[in-house]
This record gives structure tokens, C-alpha cells and sequence, in this order.
């Protein structure tokens, strides 16, 4: 299969949402043709994550990890300057191949690869582990980011914030199937990018949430000790699609 390549410093997965922003020339250029009524691609385009290198800019340096995930754009806004605003959701992921540079934007083939529970009797068990986990991991970031808005200079900063966490950082029910579960829960945890590669890259559900098990564990206990979140904490959303 040969789609569109569209290298971001993000980590798509399949099943929850992507929203993007398009203003290079290249890939504008790309959506005309993902958007066009008798595109050949459906809609569809690759996004990896860029290792090394800028989003912006002809830096032929650039790397990108070696597995990505196939998006599907739902909806699409053309500005009068010829900016894109895109909603994508992830479909599936898959492993790059060959990418021919020859045109506007790179073309990359691509093979998707199998969506599986792994060990399903595992993958059940670890489900209810995993949402005591986030349950725990979002009560504490929400304390956090209520201790560090009181220590704000604006008391207005502090209403705002204070009012705005119940519904950022409101009770998730995770799915009851596990694959979709692991999805979820990659796509709330506030980790490095790097991390959250990994989590794409595992092979089935049971090994995914095992990692994230250990991972909400991990985040959860180094931010009740006041360590900074490697990200920002303003970013902790879950669109269930």
C-alpha cells in the first residue's frame, strides 16, 4: 500500500482522534490530493513520529521511527489562505517502507500490522489493574495541577485553572475490550514521546497495558513526590471517537 507520509514530533494510535493543523506548502498540497473526490488514498495518509530533525523545513536529515500509523481525516476545514484544519483518527498501524521523495510531499509503502489481544485471558485481567491505575493517576495529576496553580501570581490564573480541571482531568472508563483499552490509555498518559513509540510498537493488548500498568504506576508516584511532568499537563484529553 502506498499513502502519503506526514512526519510529526506526535505519536498517532489507532482509534483516537488527531487534530492538525496544515499550513506548509507541501502538505497542503498533500491534503488536496487526500481530500480530492477520486484520490486514490481515501483519505488517508501515514503519520510517524520524527526522531530527529525539524516538522518545519526541506531538512532531508530528517528520521522518523519506523513505525507509524494510517489516519483517515473524518473532517476538514479550508482556510481562505489555504491552511488546513484536519480531525483524523488513527486506523491502524503500520510498518514504513520505501519512501520515494520524487513529488510535492513524500509517498512511503507501508504494511499495516495485526491488531491482537495477545494473551486474552492476561489482557482481561490486567483491565481492571489497569483503571485502578489511571483512576489513581488522574486524581493525582489533578492534585498537582491544583497545587501548582496556587502557587500562582493572578488569582484569576488560579480560578481559571481551578475550573477548568474537573472537566480536563474528569473519571475515564476505559473500554472493555483490550485492545481498544490499551489505545486509550496510550493516548491520556502524559509521557515522552519516546515512550509513547514503544507503546505503539508493542506487538498485542496484554503486553501494552502491561507496560502502561507500570507506567501509570511510575507517573503517578513521581508527581505525588512533585516531580514536573515531562509534558504539559494542560494536554490530558480523551476523545473515545
Amino acid at each position: 500500500m502506498r499513502l502519503p507520509l506526514f512526519p510529526l514530533h506526535v505519536v498517532a494510535f489507532p482509534r483516537l482522534p488527531l487534530p492538525l493543523h496544515v499550513f506548509e506548502a507541501r502538505y497542503r498540497a498533500m491534503m488536496r490530493d487526500v481530500l480530492a473526490p477520486d484520490s486514490p488514498y481515501a483519505g488517508r495518509f501515514v503519520v510517524t513520529l520524527i526522531t530527529e530533525g525539524p516538522e518545519v523545513g526541506d531538512d532531508p536529515l530528517a528520521r522518523t521511527s519506523q513505525v507509524g500509523t494510517i489516519v483517515e481525516v473524518r473532517s476538514a476545514d479550508r482556510f481562505q489562505d489555504g491552511r488546513w484544519g484536519l480531525l483524523a483518527v488513527g486506523e491502524a498501524r503500520a510498518m514504513l517502507g520505501p519512501v520515494d521523495r520524487s513529488g510535492e510531499y513524500a509517498l512511503v509503502e507501508v504494511q499495516p500490522l495485526s491488531e491482537v489481544d495477545g494473551d486474552a485471558d492476561v489482557a482481561r485481567q490486567l483491565l481492571g489493574q489497569v483503571q485502578a491505575a489511571l483512576d489513581q493517576y488522574l486524581t493525582t495529576v489533578k492534585r498537582y495541577v491544583a497545587s501548582a496553580a496556587s502557587l500562582a501570581a493572578q488569582s484569576q490564573e488560579i480560578t481559571e485553572v481551578a475550573a477548568s480541571l474537573d472537566e480536563v482531568l474528569k473519571p475515564i472508563r476505559l473500554p472493555d475490550e483490550p485492545l481498544a483499552a490499551s489505545y486509550a490509555v496510550a493516548g491520556v498518559l502524559q509521557i515522552e514521546l519516546t515512550r509513547k513509540q514503544d507503546l505503539l510498537e508493542m506487538p498485542d493488548a496484554a503486553s501494552r497495558l502491561s507496560a502502561e500498568l507500570q507506567l501509570l504506576r511510575r507517573e503517578a508516584r513521581l508527581l505525588s513526590q512533585g516531580a514536573m511532568p515531562p509534558v504539559s499537563t494542560g494536554d490530558l484529553t480523551y476523545n473515545p471517537n
